[in-house]
């Protein structure tokens, strides 16, 4: 996937290729990483920071599953960033062991009934963030001209970052991995995430990262939005 740049000059780009997307935010020298990927992704992780001379100043947290918080202690360690966490899900955070969502269709409800035998997978190690909020924080503090808002439904603490009120980094709220299907195949609470959707559609953002697969447009994450909707009654 190649780098966004927003008309107002902040550059977005995948750090590489992960469990999870890992997106790096960056604007007049300052850099923020939202969402961290696996603990057995580290090495790779490593590699390309130092490779691209990334120093980043604070790491920022779309949700707290395995996948996505599995390096926040060691990025905090290594590179002194500050972790920030939606508040419902910080003490999760804390333990590094935070339970894994719902399943939203017959297949991923089986494979959550698995996943629930061998919890101790889906650990990681335990981080204690430096900045909790909850409904809202801003990222001007650390140089980038943007906001996270909180949008739980595939997990509590669910949480998406607003860049330059163009772009979107929206974790596994929502989901790029089939073209034209971005509801995740995972969630909590269903009728909560719809209505973190709305949140999410009225930043007025055009293109959504998630945190799996490619870029949503808005287009079809209002067609998906509308479809579910009317279904939903």
């Amino acid at each position: 996937m190649g780098p966004f740049t927003t008309p107002q000059g902040t550059l977005l780009f995948r750090l590489t290729p992960a469990r999870c997307n890992i997106w790096v935010v960056t604007r007049n020298s300052r850099t923020i990483i939202i969402d961290t990927g696996i603990s057995f992704d580290r090495a790779r992780i490593e590699h390309a920071l130092e490779r691209k001379a990334i120093v980043p100043e604070a790491v920022v947290l779309t949700h707290t599953h395995f996948d996505h918080a599995g390096n926040a202690a060691w990025l905090a360690c290594e590179y002194g960033a500050e972790v920030v966490v939606q508040e419902a899900e910080s003490e999760y955070l804390a333990a590094g062991d935070t339970p894994i969502p719902e399943g939203t269709h017959a297949v991923t409800r089986g494979l959550v009934s698995l996943g629930k035998k061998v919890t101790p997978m889906f650990r990681y190690e335990p981080c204690k963030a430096d900045h909790v909020f909850g409904e809202m924080f801003d990222l001007n503090r650390f140089g980038i001209n943007g906001y996270i808002i909180h949008t739980p439904g595939h997990s509590p603490g669910g949480a998406t970052v607003v860049i330059d009120g163009v772009v979107a980094v929206a974790g596994d709220s929502i989901i790029g991995t089939t073209p034209g299907k971005p509801f995740p195949p995972f969630a909590d609470d269903v009728d909560l995430l719809l209505k973190s959707w709305r949140k999410i559609i009225d930043t007025g953002c055009e293109t959504f990262l998630p945190g799996h697969g490619r870029p949503v447009s808005l287009g079809e994450l209002k067609e998906e939005y509308e479809k579910r909707s009317l279904a939903s009654g």
